[in-house]
């Protein structure tokens, strides 16, 4: 029995573990992953809307997970690359949120902007105006990627993908995931909290690290969609609003006509604006993977996990290589 005013050793024990389990499964299935169960079941309620639309000779079920897609070699390493993803970010290595909110908070105490009480700025309007300076920045980082030698043999490992799932979304080196983590997570952080700091006067803590009402509708309207075999467009005006499943896998796409195309993430304006918009007008039959400058198919380089993590050092050490990879997307 224990003494008066002494805890047990095994409830903390108890209550870290829970916390542990808590937040690994914020990292597996939380809102911040396109994987949330919230998000899975509309984007199923949307495919099947699309399935009745296009009536194709098959059963739903058999339409929404082909074989020949689900036991791919492809989709086999988006699980690898998934899973040590996903424990290199329970570990804290591609903290973004992190970085971001230090910055923000920063850049917030410095101009005079950061409130801990108080009446705060109208939250949509703070949401939206985040979404805009981060899309801005994604837009441009993914871009740089495309066309940067030295980022790019990261960023093949993503597009080196020949068939697509909801997971082919986390098929990512980690060092393309640390860059952008850290380049975006700064990048956001200063200029969202200059932002705040100029244009909505006090912002509460709460309000910066707060979950981005934009985003979440963002993955709950058909985000898992993007890397898939299922085609939604938005149509003609609205794809210059906004990117659509089917301009993000054009953006894929083998075909010459769609290389360098739709960098964006959310929003399609920053590739109307700079130049590198695509508007499909019809759906199209698109392969998906590597090619040359020609749409020729190349070797898949990625053939296992060692060969997805190793080979774009090898490539980065050896810039004159890099252009075995590279040649379609410069």
């Amino acid at each position: 029995m224990l003494e008066s005013g002494h805890a047990d050793p095994s409830i903390n024990n108890w209550d870290c573990s829970l916390a542990d389990m808590e937040d690994l499964a914020s990292v597996l299935i939380g809102p911040g992953v396109r994987l949330f169960p919230i998000y899975l079941i509309a984007t199923v309620v949307i495919a099947f809307a699309v399935y009745l639309a296009a009536k194709p000779n098959k059963s739903f079920l058999t339409w929404l997970l082909p074989r020949e897609v689900w036991s791919h070699a492809s989709t086999l390493l988006d699980i690898k690359l998934f899973a040590l993803g996903r424990v290199l970010t329970f570990l804290g290595l591609f903290n973004q949120i992190a970085v971001t909110n230090a910055v923000s908070v920063s850049m917030l105490g410095v101009m005079g902007g950061a409130s801990g009480s108080g009446e705060s700025a109208n939250p949509i309007l703070v949401g939206l105006s985040i979404l805009l300076v981060n899309d801005f920045c994604v837009y441009w980082v993914h871009r740089l990627h495309h066309e940067s030698s030295c980022l790019w043999p990261f960023h093949a490992v993503h597009h080196s993908a020949e068939v697509m799932t909801p997971i082919t979304t986390y098929r990512k080196h980690p060092v393309y995931d640390l860059i952008s983590s850290l380049v975006r997570g700064a990048f956001y952080g200063i200029l969202q909290g200059g932002l705040l700091a100029l244009f909505f006067g006090p912002v509460s803590i709460t309000t910066v690290i707060g979950i981005n009402l934009f985003y979440f509708l963002f993955n709950l309207l058909g985000s898992n969609l993007r890397h898939s075999h299922i085609w939604l467009s938005y149509g003609w005006i609205m794809e210059h609003v906004l990117i659509s499943p089917a301009q993000h896998q054009i953006h894929h796409s083998r075909a010459p006509a769609h290389h360098n195309k739709n960098y964006g993430e959310v929003l399609a304006i920053w590739d109307w604006m700079f130049g590198t918009l695509f508007v499909p007008r019809k759906a199209e039959a698109l392969e998906f993977g590597l090619s040359d400058a020609e749409g020729r198919p190349l070797p898949q380089p990625h053939g296992s996990l060692k060969d997805a993590l190793i080979q774009p050092l090898t490539l980065f050490s050896s810039p004159g290589r890099i252009l075995h990879l590279s040649t379609r997307r410069r």
